[in-house]
């Protein structure tokens, strides 16, 4: 019997994970300093660094998902330096998720930073960046799968004036829309909602004055050192 329940018990383990909720991850990745997207990166003034949304999906509370469908958010900060450069409007969906026409805006106020649809100055749920791909029968071949999904991205140059950290943020109730495909045919209009769970945040780790002056130091004394 004992068998039996640990069996029952890892069966309900492993569909819990498959049909876990969908999540967004936010990475930064320091394009200048090279490496890998992560969700903490160390970046100067001048560095370009790049983030990035990636987007977890599982299985509706019926039928088993094929892929993701839409996505419906914001990105926010509230540490982002009026110094730092990025786009004003464009259209920055990834890959196959640039289904519809649309543009988005960083709206900016202080050290604020919202990209939503570029006509959501009003900033209403339904109004933030709309990730999408076509129907798994629309794409064929070119459908996207992968989980997560890279479905977003932009970059931004750090300024002189940005002397602490930079965290970005998805806010749930910001959040107007996570489905996916359940079946071939589907069309922008059936896929299924799916729950999501609250998003992994990112934060770009901008060294303290007296750190880079210390380094500074360090660079001086290396350089005597080989002379």
């Amino acid at each position: 019997m004992k068998k039996i329940a640990a069996l029952v018990a890892l069966a309900g383990l492993a569909a819990a994970a498959n049909a876990g909720p969908g999540k967004i991850d936010i990475l930064v990745r320091n394009v200048t300093a090279g490496g890998a997207a992560a969700n903490s990166v160390n970046a100067a003034a001048g560095d370009t660094v790049e983030v990035q949304c990636w987007y977890y999906w599982g299985n509706p509370s019926s039928g088993t998902a094929l892929g993701l469908s839409t996505v419906i958010h914001n990105i926010t900060s509230a540490d982002f330096d009026a110094s730092n450069t990025t786009f004003a409007t464009g259209d920055n969906r990834v890959g196959r998720f640039n289904f519809g026409a649309q543009t988005q805006a960083a709206f900016r106020a202080g050290n604020t930073l919202r990209i939503a649809d570029v006509g959501n100055g009003g900033d209403v749920a339904a109004g933030g960046i709309s990730v999408k791909q076509a129907s798994p029968s629309a794409s064929g071949s070119n459908f996207d799968a992968n989980n997560p999904a890279l479905g977003y991205a932009f970059t931004f140059v750090v300024g002189a004036g940005q002397t602490y950290n930079i965290n970005f943020d998805a806010p749930t109730n910001r959040i107007n829309s996570y489905r996916v495909y359940t079946n071939a045919t589907n069309t922008t209009g059936t896929p299924k909602d799916i729950t999501f769970d609250a998003t992994d945040g990112a934060t770009v780790v901008i060294p303290a004055p007296a750190s880079l002056a210390l380094l500074g130091l360090g660079g001086l004394v290396a350089g005597r050192r080989r002379r």
